[in-house]
C-alpha cells in the first residue's frame, strides 16, 4: 500500500512538472513577444519563467522550459518570417545562466535565512550570471554574423561600442554586460516571486 501510494505520488509530480514546463514555457513566449515585438526593447524578459522553474523544480526542468521556449520562438520566426537564423544556439547562453545561478541557490536553506540574505543570494546570483551569458551571447554574436543587423533593437546599444578602440568580439561582450546584468536581476527577483506564489497555488 505504502508503495502504491509512493507511485502515485511520483506520478503526479512528474505530471505537475510536465504542465509546469508547458505552461511557463508559454509564459516566456508571452513576455518576450511583448517586450521585443511590441514594445521594441533591448530587455527581453525571456527568461523569467525559466528561473522560476529553477527555483520550484532545478536545473534539469529549468533548461527542458527553455527548450521548449526557443522550440515556439523558432516557430514563431519560422512562419511569420520564413527563417529562423541562429536563434536556438541561444540554448547555450539559457545553460550558462542556469548553471550558473544554481551554484548560487541550490542550497535553499540558503533564500530562507531573511530578507537580506536571500536578497544578497539573488543579486549575486544575477551578476554572475548576467556577465556569464554576455560573454556566451557576445560570442554567439561574433561567430555567427547573420544575428548582427544593426536595424535590430538591441544591437544598435553593441554597435555603439564597435569603433577605432575596440574590437568586433569585445564589442559584442562590452556591450551586452550593462543591459544583460540588469534583465538578469529583475528575472531572476521575478521568477524567485513566481516561483513563491507557484508554490503557495500549488499547495492549495
Amino acid at each position: 500500500m505504502q508503495n502504491k501510494s509512493r507511485t502515485q505520488f511520483e506520478s503526479k509530480h512528474f505530471l505537475t512538472v510536465v504542465l509546469t514546463v508547458v505552461l511557463f514555457s508559454v509564459g516566456d513566449l508571452c513576455v518576450t513577444t511583448f517586450f521585443q515585438d511590441v514594445l521594441q526593447s533591448p530587455l527581453f524578459f525571456d527568461t523569467i519563467f525559466m528561473i522560476a522553474a529553477l527555483f520550484l523544480f532545478g536545473p534539469v526542468a529549468s533548461f527542458i522550459e527553455y527548450l521548449l521556449f526557443i522550440t515556439l520562438v523558432c516557430i514563431k520566426l519560422q512562419v511569420l518570417y520564413g527563417k529562423t537564423d541562429y536563434t536556438f544556439l541561444y540554448v547555450l547562453s539559457a545553460l550558462t545562466i542556469i548553471l550558473v545561478a544554481w551554484a548560487f541557490i541550490y542550497k535553499k536553506e540558503n533564500l530562507t535565512k531573511g530578507v537580506n540574505i536571500t536578497f544578497l543570494y539573488l543579486f549575486t546570483a544575477s551578476v554572475f550570471a548576467g556577465l556569464a551569458c554576455a560573454i556566451v551571447s557576445g560570442c554567439i554574436n561574433y561567430f555567427v554574423a547573420n544575428l548582427f543587423q544593426k536595424d535590430w533593437n538591441f544591437n544598435k546599444i553593441i554597435f555603439a561600442f564597435n569603433g577605432e578602440y575596440l574590437d568586433f568580439l569585445t564589442s559584442a561582450i562590452i556591450g551586452r554586460i550593462p543591459v544583460t546584468i540588469l534583465d538578469r536581476v529583475i528575472t531572476t527577483f521575478a521568477g524567485f516571486g513566481i516561483s513563491k506564489l507557484y508554490r503557495k497555488v500549488l499547495k492549495g
